[in-house]
């Protein structure tokens, strides 16, 4: 995890918008975090296992099942 300032975000967007490729950036403005540069895929992903968790029966849905209700409540 890496914390920068939003001023050094604005000078150097590229660098770490491809940091967040492989680590969550931390974006702070006056000592308070403004937002989060992540991986989407990794957020993806975690919101997916999340979605699964929650669904009952979990044992007896499979990752496509889950896959498609996690569609569906969109």
């Amino acid at each position: 995890m890496c914390y920068i300032t939003a001023t050094e975000l604005k000078n150097n967007l590229m660098k770490y918008m491809e940091l967040s490729l492989t680590e969550d950036v931390i974006v702070t403005k006056n000592g308070n975090v403004l937002t989060m540069l992540t991986n989407p895929k990794d957020k993806a992903l975690l919101n997916f296992l999340k979605l699964r968790d929650e669904i009952k029966n979990v044992d007896d849905i499979s990752n496509e099942d889950a896959l498609l209700e996690a569609i569906e409540t969109r």
